[in-house]
């Protein structure tokens, strides 16, 4: 069995403002600085053997202070992680998309149900090419997208910093026992 851990990335001044960032590249703010320091101190070094992350910044900056303070190699960024682009929302309050947009089709979006796709095509090449457990450091709709490809299940909203834990064996995946983990505020 191979266990697969998606972590979202740090908080961003735009988590903060309620903002959908999609592919915009924010970085951490203090706190996701300090959420991923958090982080960093729970994960075993013995039980991971490599950590890959989105290239957005906000992702790559919390993969980065994992490795460094846990000694878990890190690999290249890779695109397959990058976040839902939600297209003319990005930038947009939430509830100002969700008004403005009310189908909740974003012009120029990816929907849910390509990210999902996308998502678990990349997991599954990782699972079954990466020879142990791997981290995956990446964003909150990228996350729920995936997992509900990959299992059925709708996780809800990941907050910042959060853990979705993943098992894969003999092609097929399932949600860990007590799959999501809140580690830092």
């Amino acid at each position: 069995m191979t266990q697969l851990a998606l972590i979202r990335h740090g908080e961003t001044d735009w988590n903060r403002e309620r903002r959908l960032q999609g592919r915009a590249d924010i970085p951490l703010n203090e706190t996701g600085i300090e959420q991923a320091n958090t982080l960093a101190e729970r994960l075993d070094p013995a039980e991971w053997s490599l950590i890959l992350s989105s290239p957005l910044s906000r992702a790559w900056e919390t993969a980065r202070a994992l490795s460094a303070a846990s000694g878990i190699p890190l690999g290249e960024p890779a695109d397959g992680l990058i976040e839902r682009s939600f297209g003319q929302a990005e930038g947009e309050i939430v509830t100002d998309a969700r008004a403005r947009w009310t189908d909740g089709q974003y012009p120029g979006s990816e929907t849910p149900a390509e990210t999902g796709e996308r998502g678990a095509r990349f997991l599954n090449e990782v699972a079954t090419t990466a020879g142990g457990n791997v981290i995956l450091v990446s964003h909150g709709a990228f996350i729920r997208a995936t997992v509900a490809a990959l299992t059925g299940e709708d996780i809800g909203g990941v907050g910042n910093a959060a853990i979705v834990r993943l098992d894969y064996a003999d092609g097929r995946w399932e949600l860990a026992p007590d799959p999501v983990v809140t580690v830092a505020g």
